[in-house]
C-alpha cells in the first residue's frame, strides 16, 4: 500500500478491499478482519456493513493514539513471532499486512513465513526492529540519535516504507541543522559515512542535501579525515559549491592585507 489505512474516518469497505486484495484465500481474509475488528474494538460481524459505517461515522479509526498501540510488543492476541539477535518479539499479521506491502507479500505468498509462527529477521538489530514495528502500529516514530535514525531508514528501505523513510530523513536533516559550528567541528559523527549509507540505501532526498551540507560547511569538513573518503564526483560538487569560496577568501584575505598596510582599524569590527 502507498499510504496509511487507518487515517481519519477511513471506511470499513476500504479496508475491506485492501486486505481481499492482497489475501486470495477467502479463510484468510475472514480470519485478518476479524482480528482487525478485535484490535480496533468494532462491534457486529464483518459482513454487518451498515455497522460499520454506522460506528465508523460516530468514531473515526484512530492508529496513533488508540487501540493498536496497546497491542504493540505484546503477546496479546500475537499470531507471529520475530526471532531477532536471540530474543523473540511478538507481533499481529492483520496490522502487518496492512501497513506494509512487503509484509504482506511475506505473510501471502509461497514464502516459509506465511505458514510460520517464529519468523527469524537477520541484518537489523532488535531495538531498530522494534522501532520499526513501533511505527506500523502507531505510524510514529522517535529516534534517539542521528546513528539510530539512519538504522531506522535503512530498515524502512529494507520493507520498503517510504513515509518513514523520509520521517527518518527529515529527523537527520533537522538534527545536523540544530548543530552549533563548534559541536559539527569536534563530533565523531561521520557525515560522510552517512552519506555513504544515504546512497545506498537509494534515499537521494538525503545524500543530496548531505552533499549540499558539505559545502556549506567547507572550513570544518575540509579540515576532517573523513573529507578525504568522497569521491572524484562528489568532491567536484563540494568545491564546486562551497561556502566560503576560494574566492570570497582571496578577497578577504587581500582587504585584510591592505588594512593591515594602511594601519587602519575597521570601525565595524
Amino acid at each position: 500500500m502507498t499510504y496509511p489505512i487507518f487515517i481519519g474516518a477511513f471506511q470499513w469497505e476500504l479496508l475491506e478491499e485492501h486486505i481481499k486484495k492482497k489475501l486470495k484465500d477467502p479463510e484468510n481474509v475472514e480470519l485478518v478482519l476479524e482480528r482487525v475488528k478485535c484490535i480496533l474494538k468494532i462491534p457486529g460481524k464483518i459482513n454487518s456493513s451498515w455497522n460499520c459505517r454506522s460506528y465508523l461515522s460516530k468514531r473515526p479509526l484512530q492508529l496513533c493514539n488508540s487501540s493498536l498501540r496497546l497491542f504493540f510488543n505484546t503477546t496479546v492476541l500475537a499470531d507471529v513471532m520475530f526471532k531477532i539477535q536471540g530474543a523473540t518479539v511478538p507481533a499481529h499479521r492483520a496490522v502487518l499486512v496492512a501497513r506494509c506491502e512487503v509484509m504482506a507479500a511475506m505473510f501471502n505468498g509461497n514464502y516459509i513465513e506465511s505458514n510460520s509462527f517464529l519468523v527469524p529477521v537477520y541484518g537489523i538489530s532488535k531495538d531498530t526492529f522494534l522501532s520499526f514495528l513501533e511505527y506500523l502500529y502507531t505510524d510514529s516514530c522517535c529516534p534517539g540519535s542521528i546513528l539510530q535514525a539512519m538504522s531506522l531508514l535503512i530498515c524502512a528501505e529494507m520493507y520498503q516504507v517510504s513515509r518513514l523513510q523520509h520521517i527518518c530523513e527529515l529527523y537527520i536533516i533537522t538534527q545536523l541543522q540544530s548543530m552549533p559550528s563548534r559541536e559539527l567541528a569536534s563530533t565523531s559523527l561521520s557525515v560522510v559515512s552517512l552519506l555513504r549509507k544515504a546512497k545506498f540505501h537509494n534515499s537521494d532526498c538525503l545524500s543530496n542535501w548531505l552533499l549540499h551540507f558539505i559545502a556549506s560547511n567547507y572550513l570544518i569538513f575540509s579540515q576532517k579525515p573523513e573529507f578525504e573518503d568522497l569521491s572524484v564526483e562528489e568532491r567536484n560538487f563540494v568545491e564546486m559549491h562551497r561556502w566560503p569560496s576560494s574566492m570570497y577568501l582571496k578577497q578577504l584575505a587581500e582587504y585584510r592585507n591592505y588594512i593591515h598596510s594602511r594601519k587602519c582599524h575597521c570601525l565595524v569590527m
